[in-house]
C-alpha cells in the first residue's frame, strides 16, 4: 500500500488535544507534560548522542530501543498484571514491551497479523517470553480492534495503543527528550507518529522532517509539513545509503539518505534502535503464523 497521500494540517493531536486544559501551543504542552511526568525517572541511561556527517544522533540502538524510555513511564503506573499490544511484522515495540515489562513483573499479549513465515521481530518477541495470537487481517486497525476486545473480555489486563499512544508514554518521552539541547532541525522515521510529536514538544522551537515508512498520515499525526514518503514497502529493507550507525533498516535506515550532511545548522536524528538478536533460529519453521480468513477479521474499520 502506498503512504504519499498523508493529511497535512500542520496539527499535533498530543498538543491540541489537550486545548480543553488551557494548553494552546506546544511550550504550554510541554509544561504539562513534564508535571504529568515530574515523579517519574528514566531508568535507563541517558540519549547518547554521537555526531555522523555533521549530523547529531541519538544512538538508542544502545538500547533495546527508543520506546522502553516512555514506555517505562506508561508501564510504571499500570496496575493490571497483563499487556495487551499489537506487534507488526516490522518494529520494536514489542520486544521494548517486553524489556520493561519484566523490570516491573508483569505480562505482555502480543496479537500479530498473520503470514506464512513469521518476522525477524516477531520471533524475537516470541523468544523473549511473550504470549501472543496471530490473525489474518486487511488491516492493523482491524487488529488493533481485535486485542482491544480481548484485553476487554479478559481480567487483569491494560489494553496499549499501536505506538503507545499514551499520555504517560509522551510524558516520559518528552522529559527524556528535554535532557538534550534543542536542536535547530530535527529528523526521525514517522509511523504512527507518537515519538514524532512528542519531540515536538520537548523542543517546541525546532523545525521538525519526517520520513513516513509504513503508512498515510491522518489528522493531527505530524504536526508540520515536512515529510517525505520512503518509496519502499514498509517490510522491505533497504541495502544502500545506509547509515554509519546500527539501525533498522526496514525503519530509521530508511531516513538517513534524506538528512542534509555537514549543511552547518544543528541538525539531529533521533535513531530508535537496531535490530534485536534473535538466538533460535528454528522458531521460523516451527512457529505456524498461517491462518484463514474469518469473517469479523477481514473488516476495515
Amino acid at each position: 500500500m502506498a503512504h504519499n497521500n498523508h493529511t497535512i494540517d500542520n496539527l499535533n493531536k498530543d498538543v491540541d488535544d489537550l486545548r480543553l486544559y488551557g494548553v494552546s501551543n506546544r511550550q504550554e504542552a510541554k509544561n504539562y507534560y513534564l508535571n504529568l511526568a515530574k515523579d517519574w525517572e528514566d531508568p535507563n541511561p541517558d540519549p547518547i548522542v554521537e555526531t555522523h556527517d555533521g549530523v547529531r544522533v541519538v544512538r538508542d540502538d544502545l538500547l533495546v530501543g527508543s520506546k522502553v524510555r516512555g514506555g517505562d513511564c506508561l508501564i510504571s503506573n499500570i496496575n493490571q498484571k497483563t499487556l495487551v499490544y499489537v506487534q507488526p511484522r516490522t518494529g520494536l515495540a514489542g520486544v521494548s514491551l517486553l524489556s520493561v515489562a519484566k523490570r516491573h513483573n508483569k505480562k505482555v499479549k502480543l496479537f500479530m497479523p498473520s503470514s506464512k513465515q513469521i518476522s525477524h521481530h516477531q520471533a524475537c518477541c516470541i523468544e523473549q517470553g511473550a504470549d501472543y495470537e496471530f490473525h489474518r487481517i486487511a488491516a492493523m486497525p482491524n487488529l488493533n480492534a481485535i486485542a482491544k476486545k480481548w484485553a476487554d473480555e479478559n481480567d487483569d489486563t491494560y489494553f496499549i495503543p499501536l505506538g503507545l499512544k499514551h499520555e504517560l508514554f509522551t510524558a516520559g518521552f518528552v522529559k527524556v527528550a528535554s535532557k538534550i539541547p534543542e536542536p535547530e532541525e530535527v529528523w526521525t522515521v514517522i509511523s504512527t507518529g507518537v515519538l514524532h510529536r512528542a519531540l515536538q514538544i520537548a523542543w517546541p522551537n525546532a523545525k521538525f522532517h519526517c520520513v513516513a515508512v509504513s503508512r498515510n498520515m491522518k489528522r493531527g499525526e505530524i504536526g508540520h509539513e515536512n515529510i517525505i514518503s520512503a518509496p519502499e514497502p514498509f517490510t522491505k529493507a533497504i541495502k544502500e545509503n545506509l547509515p554509519p550507525f546500527p539501525s533498522v533498516n526496514t525503519y530509521d535506515g530508511k531516513a538517513w539518505r534524506y538528512i542534509p550532511k555537514n549543511s552547518g545548522k544543528d541538525i539531529l536524528f533521533w535513531n530508535v534502535g537496531t535490530e534485536p538478536i534473535l538466538k533460535d533460529e528454528s522458531l521460523y519453521t516451527s512457529i505456524n503464523s498461517y491462518r484463514k480468513w474469518k469473517k469479523d477479521e477481514n473488516i476495515i474499520d
